[in-house]
């Protein structure tokens, strides 16, 4: 099986496979979350920001949010996923949205989908 690349549009760059650019982008949300920081400007933040919206473009999750309310910023964030039957600790990005509330944002799937519509079989 040949290996899917992702193309990010928003710094029109292509990696490899689909490991290597969720890799890249889980790293910037573990460095959030051991930082504490909240990311607001940057080519990180609008390469998430095009993640997010692609993948909701691409699920028909959220679009209706997305008309209604900005992106202003991203963070790292602890929740619980069950796998297996087990709860697991887990971190996971946050998008933070103009009127104030925030929703869990897992890179790995939304690149996982975006993989499978840049790459149809």
């Amino acid at each position: 099986m040949a290996a899917k690349t992702v193309t990010i549009e928003s710094k029109d760059y292509v990696f490899n496979t689909l490991k290597e650019a969720q890799r890249y982008y889980d790293a910037i949300v573990k460095e959030l979350y051991d930082a504490k920081l909240t990311l607001t400007t940057g080519q990180d933040f609008e390469d998430l920001k095009w993640i997010y919206s692609a993948y909701c473009n691409y699920t028909n999750h959220n679009v209706d949010r997305l008309r209604e309310s900005d992106i202003v910023g991203f963070k790292g964030i602890s929740t619980v996923q069950q796998k297996g039957g087990q709860y697991i600790p887990t971190e996971c990005g946050a998008v933070i949205f103009s009127d104030g509330t925030e929703e869990e944002f897992f890179t790995d799937k939304a690149i996982k989908e975006i993989a499978i519509k840049q790459n149809p079989r």
